[in-house]
């Protein structure tokens, strides 16, 4: 007789955890709301890539501060957000439960600080580190994360793109990078609009029929 091998139970206390293949396929799968229940987008680009290192570091931490909080805000006490990206693992995010007290920029952000990449360059390897967020807030350079609940009533949507967007790219210069934030949902755009991230505030933002 064949013992079956069981899954571990998930630790209630983990922020985190793991979608199984058929959770996640449906989750990926499901309805995004109408850009009439609500629809703004922030795009960022130019002069973001352009600022120092550990500059756009604090811009990603205070983005990931905020929209905790607002996640916070928007999910019943005990509730959980899907936290999907569709080339890599994807999860059930419970913001309730305290993951980032203490951190650093570096788990904060997951992105390694300019001292950090200094020490290495000169030969010295500083510890590495453990990112709080299993899926970062924003794109990672990754062409999609979201996050949304379990009903898709509201959606966070971060996107990277790279490349020569509408003949934009100047003579001499490297391809345009472009990171795009979408909310769907007026309870998340009111949210946000409240008290917006540092890097909203540097963005271009776009209307449902922009």
């Amino acid at each position: 007789m064949v013992a079956l091998k069981l899954e571990p139970e998930p630790d209630p206390e983990e922020a985190w955890r793991p979608l199984s293949g058929d959770a996640e396929r449906h989750a990926l799968d499901h309805p995004w709301p109408s850009a009439q229940q609500g629809s703004a987008r922030f795009v960022v680009s130019g002069d973001f890539f352009r600022l120092e290192h550990d500059a756009r570091l604090e811009l990603y931490r205070d983005l990931a501060d905020r929209m905790l909080a607002i996640f916070r805000e928007l999910t019943p006490s005990g509730g959980w957000l899907y936290a999907l990206d569709p080339q890599h693992p994807c999860y059930r995010f419970y913001p309730h439960i305290r993951f980032e007290a203490g951190a650093t920029l570096q788990e904060m952000t997951g992105l390694y600080t300019r001292q950090h990449m200094e020490l290495v360059e000169r030969g010295i390897h500083p510890p590495s580190f453990e990112p709080r967020w299993a899926m970062d807030v924003h794109p990672a350079g990754d062409p999609e994360h979201l996050f949304a609940p379990p009903d898709f009533h509201f959606v966070f949507a971060a996107r990277y793109r790279v490349g020569n967007f509408d003949g934009l790219e100047a003579p001499g210069r490297g391809p345009i990078e472009t990171e795009t934030y979408e909310l769907l949902g007026h309870r998340l755009i009111a949210a946000v609009d409240r008290d917006p991230p540092a890097l909203f505030q540097r963005a271009r933002r776009l209307g449902p029929d922009d």
